[in-house]
């Protein structure tokens, strides 16, 4: 037995000369060679036996604490929280509807740094909720579950059991509109002008009470996504599609669309030639008129939609000027003003040239005056005859006032403002129908003017 100790020992100290102490000689006399000859002493200090068995001793105390302390590092437990994590849930997406699955879940994993770092790569595919059981709907709880992958990480889902209300799918049809976003990414001068639909209604799919909510659903017309900005036609393909309740806020319900939606978008180029109004502001200063102006032109190209246009067409687009600076004949540059609804105007500024002369003596217009905005239910009649027309005066240039023809002026009165039946004082107003009737002023005799209001 002692045979088989000592041979035992022998071999394990063979080991220990041959990887330790042998290794370790090398190096030593290495760094003995590089000093100088002359340094016996530290070579004779070197060269003994058991100054060498010490170094190495030390050497390999120090190289174990190092590997055993990496091996500790390595196999030491470590923990790792993995946030908004998604969970596959399994129902009958065919019958039911459900409410309370939270967005995300968070994952606390304790392991290993190496196999945390596998399992961190693959929980994504492990997260579950199975809800397949389920026949009928109600509320049922439900434990999440979590397959890790590794008997040797532990783990915890926060939450760990969420409660669920499974709904019966009902199905109704839903007419199609469309609503086009991004319009403002066109061209100024561009303008979606139609579009339409190859369907008018879809079928919509969710609970009872999601369904009584939704108002409308619609087609969204991204102009981002239609591959010319053009005037032209094309079709759009790829349209999303989005439920709203009355007051505009998404409703969560399925879209369910019998054939590919596609929408023929018309994108044209609108404009109008319209006419610009010179309209002073504030009265001339004393013995002053203005005999005429002069615009660096007369109309404007003007791009926007074309309802807008129309109007703007017949109605002008109005150029005020401060009347009460007119000394003496005045030339300047002004800003066009922009109406709501124009997305460009052709030009925005012009040049205005106002010759002003000496004001003349004044001339009186007698005038008809016109009922407008009267209430529908109501019909007016003039308490008098006086109360059917107005002595005017008319102020402004000899050349001006001696051509004004009656027609290019408007007395009137707005009885939008009176609902009930009877008799009122209204305030007269006067408007110029024609540039010329704008350079001048006009001062009614009388005020107001008595107006009945009867019942149709």
């Amino acid at each position: 037995m002692w045979k088989k100790i000592s041979s035992i020992g022998s071999k394990i100290a063979r080991i220990f000369d041959r990887h330790v102490v042998t290794p370790i000689t090398r190096v030593v006399l290495k760094i003995s060679n590089s000093f100088d000859k002359s340094s016996h002493k530290l070579e004779s200090f070197l060269s003994k036996q058991t100054t060498l068995l010490f170094l190495s001793l030390f050497l390999a105390i120090v190289i174990f604490i190092f590997v055993d302390q990496k091996i500790l590092n390595l196999t030491s437990n470590s923990a790792k929280v993995l946030k908004d994590q998604k969970a596959e849930v399994l129902y009958n997406e065919e019958r039911f509807v459900i409410t309370g699955v939270p967005e995300s879940f968070d994952i606390t994993l304790i392991g290993s740094k190496a196999n945390l770092y596998i399992a961190e790569q693959t929980t994504s595919q492990g997260l579950k909720l199975d809800l397949s059981d389920i026949t009928e709907p109600g509320t049922y709880k439900r434990e999440v579950e979590y397959e890790v992958g590794n008997s040797s990480i532990e783990y915890s889902v926060n939450p760990s059991q969420v409660t669920i209300v499974v709904y019966a799918k009902e199905s109704k049809n839903q007419s199609l509109s469309y609503n086009i976003i991004n319009r403002d990414h066109l061209d100024s001068t561009l303008e979606v002008s139609d579009v339409k639909l190859n369907v008018d209604q879809v079928v919509i799919s969710g609970a009872d009470f999601e369904l009584e909510k939704v108002a409308t659903v619609e087609a969204l017309i991204d102009v981002d996504k239609l591959t010319s900005l053009e005037a032209g036609t094309q079709t759009l393909k790829d349209i999303t599609l989005k439920a709203y309740d009355k007051d505009g806020n998404v409703v969560d319900v399925e879209i369910n669309k019998k054939e590919d939606i596609t929408a023929e978008v018309t994108i044209t180029s609108s404009s109008r030639e319209v006419p610009l109004n010179f309209v002073p502001e504030n009265e001339v200063p004393f013995g002053n008129a203005i005999s005429s102006y002069k615009f660096s032109q007369d109309t404007v190209t003007v791009y926007g939609n074309p309802d807008i246009l129309e109007q703007l067409q017949q109605d002008g687009i109005d150029i005020k000027i401060d009347a009460s600076k007119l000394t003496s004949d005045y030339k300047t540059e002004v800003e066009i003003p922009k109406p709501a609804g124009v997305k460009q105007l052709s030009v925005n500024k012009v040049t205005v040239e106002i010759k002003v002369t000496q004001s003349s003596d004044p001339i009186t217009m007698t005038l008809k005056i016109d009922a407008l905005n009267t209430p529908s239910n109501l019909q007016p009649k003039a308490d008098t005859a006086d109360d059917t027309e107005v002595l005017v005066d008319v102020k402004g240039a000899y050349n001006v006032i001696h051509n004004l023809k009656d027609t290019e002026v408007q007395a009137y009165v707005d009885l939008s403002g009176y609902k009930q039946p009877g008799v009122y004082e209204v305030p007269i107003k006067i408007r110029a129908r024609t540039a010329n009737a704008r350079l001048v002023t006009f001062t009614p005799k009388k005020a107001t003017v008595r107006i009945e209001l009867l019942k149709n």
